[in-house]
């Protein structure tokens, strides 16, 4: 309202409004409220409009594809949060250091291109930064995450959990060329894509035999723009042409046939937790892969679950599983109700966020996000 005006008639009733007749009650989520704030997470609201640029570099392509965008007066090309995650790393953020401790909690409206579901719908969750306990922090988050649906009436979801950072473990443990681990990394996720770039790799030549060095690149390069007279060619210098020469010699070389089988198996390890754990570990050793850092990790986590009366057999473990969002590192997981096909939560690690947006370096952060438009539909 203008400075001066009368007071709002909706002053002191800011929980009672609705978004539209489709959304509930702010009033109606009451218990989840509490159940947050008890767990030591403040409630924020971040904007809702936001420069496209943060989404449309940190998202994931699925995502990127769902923005809503607009145009700010000075040209400026603006996005509708479709998400409330990289608007609460913003505020982190902007509130104070970047590697202090600190639980946010949200309930409100996102906006997200969707087909046969509403484009504008309801979502709470909470985000953990900063916590150095990671796998504590992680139990912690499944627990919360589980009581909070509990709290919304689900009994028994189904629990699907993964970890990227086996995956990332097994892709260093192959030592493919780094051309393929960025690109086989960032498809993770992405089930069918990834099987399919696997299949195509396995059909190349082991790198280290058909790969461009880059100093041979880098000279071929220089000759190139001096008998032209030129010094960039599209903008590019000696060495971006070189970087990219090697890069597409890389990728043009595959993998090989074992790495290939390796990634795989792995791919297709699934079932309760504990029994795909012991087959990750049988696996990884007899194919001579050193990921005993990230299976003790995963075990671990195990553990603090099952000290956080979570039942084990609850869990079934995926580990082609993934977030199909670039700036996740570590646990995954994803909730459905007992005859729901979408998932009701989602949510994991992810380390890498807070030093892509800004430059105060790792911060370790965990969260979940509840789509609270479909909770309901299949209890």
């Amino acid at each position: 309202r203008p400075s001066g005006g009368p007071p709002s008639p909706h002053a002191g009733r800011d929980q009672r409004w609705r978004f539209g007749p489709r959304f509930r009650r702010m009033t109606d989520y009451a218990p989840l409220r509490d159940l947050f704030t008890e767990a030591g997470y403040g409630f924020v609201e971040p904007p809702i409009l936001h420069d496209a640029n943060v989404f449309v570099e940190l998202a994931g392509e699925d995502l990127r594809r769902r923005l809503f965008l607009t145009q700010a007066a000075d040209g400026a090309e603006m996005a509708l949060r479709p998400d409330y995650t990289i608007p609460v790393c913003l505020h982190h953020l902007a509130n104070g250091p970047a590697r202090r401790r600190a639980g946010y909690a949200y309930l409100g409206p996102v906006f997200r291109q969707r087909r046969d579901e509403a484009s504008e719908f309801v979502q709470a969750g909470v985000e953990s930064l900063g916590r150095t306990d990671r796998v504590a922090a992680d139990a912690d988050t499944l627990a919360l995450a589980l009581a909070a649906v509990d709290s919304l009436g689900v009994r028994k979801p189904t629990v699907r959990i993964g970890d990227a950072a086996l995956f990332a473990a097994v892709l260093a443990g192959l030592d493919l060329s780094a051309p393929w681990q960025k690109r086989l990394a960032r498809t993770f996720g992405d089930t069918g894509r990834l099987k399919a770039q696997i299949a195509r790799a396995a059909r190349g030549v082991p790198h280290r035999q058909a790969a461009t060095s880059r100093a041979a690149a880098r000279r071929k390069a220089a000759e190139m723009l001096a008998a032209t007279g030129l010094g960039t060619i599209g903008g590019r210098t000696a060495d971006e042409i070189a970087a990219r020469t090697v890069e597409k010699a890389a990728l043009a070389a595959g993998i090989g046939a074992r790495p290939a089988r390796i990634l795989g198996r792995f791919l297709d390890v699934s079932g309760p937790a504990v029994p795909a754990l012991k087959e990750l570990r049988t696996l990884l050793r007899r194919s001579r892969i050193d990921a005993e850092k990230a299976l003790d990790g995963f075990e671990a986590r195990l553990a603090a679950f099952e000290a956080r009366g979570i039942a084990l057999d609850r869990l079934t473990f995926a580990a082609d599983f993934g977030r199909r969002l670039d700036y996740y590192t570590g646990f995954v997981f994803e909730m459905h109700a007992p005859r729901g096909a979408r998932p009701i939560v989602g949510g994991g690690r992810y380390d890498r966020l807070v030093a892509l947006i800004g430059d105060g370096g790792s911060v370790p952060a965990v969260g979940f996000a509840i789509w609270l438009d479909r909770i309901g539909a299949g209890r």
